[in-house]
């Protein structure tokens, strides 16, 4: 019986595998399970980073991040927001609801909400699209067909992913998404949608200054023209609107 069984489990994952190709890959995590991986991802930055919880930045980040919230396409999940206290200029979000914004972001912004809300609509646009969720399944589905099997997608089996989804690089299409997803956010929630357009712009100054290819830290977001002129064009055509 069990070869029989494992014949069944390579089909199975084939079948599985089939179903989820094509333009967006499915997730098949349970929203219980992004939730887990994303208690387990933020349980490790939070020991590799100090999160600041107390000052005007952590306030900024969480007001503004809870403005957005009624306005996106929201998830039964646990929303936080949290400033790691580090000069990166970076922001990342977790599956199942945590977002982490950078000091060395918030320094290069300065004042400009308007442009925060656009990063962290961008960060929640991911969350919200499970972008992390179905590049997990992509890669999970890939190793189950490298090894033969189907073991049981338990939130246990996927805790040993933490250390990943925090590295994880989105695809173009993904990270086109998030933008359009956080476009839309910041403008119901009453930001000024270009605050995404100044914050690119910043980042191309940033590149140049690096001889015009990315430091490490800034390229698990892959900043380019063509990125700002899909902004603008969705600005002007007002063709962002989601969770409306």
């Amino acid at each position: 019986m069990k070869p029989l069984y494992r014949t069944a489990s390579v089909l199975a994952v084939l079948l599985l595998v089939a179903g989820t190709t094509g333009c967006r890959t499915r997730s098949f995590l349970s929203t219980r399970q992004e939730i887990g991986l994303g208690k387990e991802g933020a349980r490790q930055i939070e020991i590799e980073y100090r999160v600041d919880t107390s000052s005007p930045d952590a306030e900024r980040v969480r007001r503004i991040g809870e403005r957005l919230l009624p306005h996106t396409d929201k998830r039964e999940v646990p929303y936080s927001f949290k400033v790691l206290d580090d000069r990166n200029i970076n922001a990342l979000s977790l599956p199942g609801g945590p977002v982490y914004v950078f000091r060395g972001l918030l320094d290069l912004l300065g004042d400009d909400d308007d442009a925060l809300a656009c990063i962290i609509g961008h960060e929640l646009g991911h969350i919200n699209g499970r972008h992390a969720a179905r590049q997990i399944s992509s890669d999970f589905a890939t190793n189950l067909l490298l090894i033969f099997g189907i073991p049981d997608p338990t939130a246990q089996q996927f805790a040993g992913l933490g250390a990943q989804i925090i590295g994880l690089k989105y695809s173009r299409d993904d990270e086109f998404d998030a933008d359009r997803r956080g476009l839309s956010y910041a403008r119901f929630a009453g930001y000024d949608p270009r605050g995404m357009i100044r914050f690119f712009e910043k980042m191309e100054r940033v590149e140049r200054r690096y001889g015009g290819g990315p430091p490490e830290w800034l390229r698990t977001h892959p900043l380019n023209r063509a990125r700002i002129r899909r902004a603008e064009t969705l600005i002007e055509n007002q063709n962002y609107r989601y969770g409306q």
